[in-house]
């Protein structure tokens, strides 16, 4: 019995429940195992009947059997399709069949699989033998840390291509199904060695993003490391490089032609403008992706959080926000419970829940899986600072996001005011929360900060401006809701309410009521 249909002229492979859209070079692969169905295939025949007249590395080959048992759902020590028979090549066990025209006819692929792909090819490298593998060290660097990103795709070559390789860089692109290439060279200047990268568009060839590294000649291993990183955090993440350019070729489709990673890139608000008008229309694009692609767990998570932010926002703070929020929660921790972001928010939700000893498990491990990712260390010290002792810890895991991405989004400001705050630096807090959107943690630990600085006018205008804001909102809601879960941030964030408090009764200014969120 077939539990897969394969149609190549489509490159895609079809069960009962989806379809699956193959690149065009892993449906050739696919190809040529269907045609020796049963034969151990040779790299030496993947070679010749796939890439005749391109050189290829066996890497290569084996690249993309891994994203065929990806897209198959295969387990590659316990294969049902696709074997590796060790130092021969791969068998196609059985289970895939030709597809027919009527089988095909009608079904959409899956949309998870539409997302920008990037191929990093290895740096011209002039030198001796270390630069050299330097060279191949940072271009493997930077694919492993790409394939953390499951909203995005890499296209691994490891040493397979070089950039001096690579005459015509369109047709690399569109031979390797890539959407964009990250090139790179190496210079070495005396004690140093500089590096430059860039960011290509592949169909028009121009340079979307470019930085310089210098480093020490005598640590490589460190500077590969280090680089690879901090390019890695500039182009990923909701706001990074590959989004923003993927949010500007979005933007010029029609809404009927989007697919649900397009939809899930509108749904991102590149400027977190918190008013009504956009939280709707970040909301509709993100539930269009969800319901185009179930299976999506990164929508997921950003509609919890807009959903979140929308019951702060709208009028009549309606609970169902609430109530569909820590749905989309759960959706995201089911479909990607491995995912560090997933993890860091979804332990303030058992946190909140009451269930802190769960959420500490989650939070640490996220800690151990973010690796130099920059959201996630934001997300991860976000709630560290709130749920343990360990401010010292959260306030430089919040310095390494910020180095890991310097040009860092618009919502690091109102983290950074929330982990400053309860650090005690108050003029930073300040500062922090005025250069993000007016969230309502922000304000609200805006308006305690200057409290805690004896600002007692400065202080009053914050609390006014957070009103005029936030009109429904509640201090201790907020605090509950974040939640501020661990005993001593608890007591240091109610005391600055109590002078608070005592500052608006001095003053005799009329407040109905203390107000915070569940931000």
């Amino acid at each position: 019995m077939f539990t897969w249909y394969f149609s190549e002229t489509e490159g895609r492979v079809i069960c009962p429940e989806h379809s699956v859209q193959l690149t065009p070079k892993a449906a050739a692969v696919l190809g040529c195992l269907m045609r020796h169905a049963g034969d151990v295939v040779t790299v030496d025949t993947f070679l010749n009947e796939v890439w005749p007249d391109v050189h290829v590395t066996a890497d290569l080959v084996r690249e993309y059997i891994s994203d065929l048992r990806a897209a198959l759902n295969d387990d590659a020590r316990q294969p049902t399709y696709i074997e590796t028979v060790r130092g021969k090549g791969f068998r196609l066990k059985g289970g895939i069949a030709v597809a027919t025209p009527d089988l095909t006819a009608g079904r959409a692929p899956r949309q998870a699989e539409i997302r920008p792909t990037v191929a990093v090819l290895t740096p011209v490298a002039h030198g001796d033998s270390s630069i050299r593998l330097f060279a191949d060290g940072i271009a493997s660097d930077i694919i492993n840390h790409l394939a953390r990103f499951h909203d995005i795709g890499v296209v691994a070559r490891h040493s397979s291509f070089s950039a001096e390789e690579v005459t015509d860089l369109r047709a690399f692109a569109r031979d390797v199904a890539a959407d964009y290439v990250l090139e790179s060279s190496i210079g070495v200047y005396g004690p140093s060695v500089r590096v430059r990268f860039q960011l290509v568009d592949a169909e028009t060839g121009r340079s979307l993003w470019a930085e310089r590294f210098d480093h020490a000649a005598d640590d490589l291993l460190a500077a590969s490391d280090e680089m690879a990183e901090a390019v890695v955090a500039a182009l990923t993440g909701w706001h990074g490089e590959l989004h923003r350019a993927e949010f500007k070729t979005v933007t010029r489709k029609r809404a009927t032609d989007l697919n649900a990673f397009e939809h899930f890139i509108l749904g991102c608000d590149l400027e977190l403008r918190f008013d009504e008008g956009n939280l709707r229309r970040t909301l509709y694009h993100l539930e269009q992706s969800v319901a185009l692609d179930p299976t999506f767990s990164r929508a997921w998570l950003v509609l919890a959080l807009q959903l979140q932010w929308a019951f702060d926002v709208m009028p009549g703070r309606d609970q169902t926000y609430l109530q569909r929020s820590a749905r989309a929660f759960e959706t995201a921790f089911t479909l990607a419970p491995r995912d560090p972001v997933t993890l860091a928010i979804v332990c303030l939700k058992f946190a909140r829940e009451g269930n802190l000893e769960h959420a500490l498990g989650l939070l640490h491990a996220a800690e151990a899986t973010m690796h130099g990712d920059a959201d996630a260390m934001a997300c991860v010290a976000t709630a560290k600072a709130v749920l343990t002792d360990d401010i010292a810890g959260a306030h430089a895991l919040l310095d390494d996001a910020a180095k890991a991405n310097p040009t860092r989004p618009t919502w690091f400001h109102f983290v950074e005011a929330r982990i400053t705050f309860f650090s005690g630096d108050y003029e930073r807090c300040i500062i922090c929360s005025r250069a993000g959107p007016p969230q309502v943690s922000a304000l609200i630990f805006r308006c305690l900060s200057h409290v805690m600085l004896g600002q007692a006018e400065a202080a009053l205008m914050a609390h006014g401006a957070f009103r005029a804001a936030y009109p429904d909102t509640e201090f201790d809601q907020f605090a509950d809701y974040f939640p501020i879960a661990a005993p001593a941030r608890r007591a240091d964030y109610d005391a600055a309410v109590a002078r608070l408090t005592t500052l608006l009764h001095e003053t005799e200014t009329a407040w109905p009521r203390l107000s915070g969120s569940a931000g």
